[in-house]
């Protein structure tokens, strides 16, 4: 949730700091089936939005995995995705 809100920041964009707080307030929600780059895809662990990742295009996003990771892309399907939101349009 930093790694997307930092990336926002440089562009002149402020959004809530928790994937939980963007999952509800960031933008305005997005169909899966309609996503662009730089969408936000929240991923839920458990009954609450736990990680946000950033769509790059070609089901592919950008986002901060693990400490040992760090900053990765992967498949958006690597884990269901819970819902989307478009800051930019």
């Amino acid at each position: 949730s930093g790694f997307v809100m930092s990336i926002y920041a440089q562009y002149g964009y402020s959004i809530a700091r928790t994937s939980r707080e963007q999952s509800v307030s960031a933008g305005h929600q997005v169909s899966l089936s309609a996503l662009q780059p730089g969408d936000l895809i929240f991923y839920r662990h458990g009954s609450t939005v736990g990680h946000v990742a950033m769509y790059i295009g070609g089901g592919r996003i950008v986002h901060a995995a693990t400490t040992t990771q760090g900053i990765i892309t992967s498949n958006m399907n690597y884990n269901s995705p819970y819902c989307a939101r478009r800051i930019v349009g």
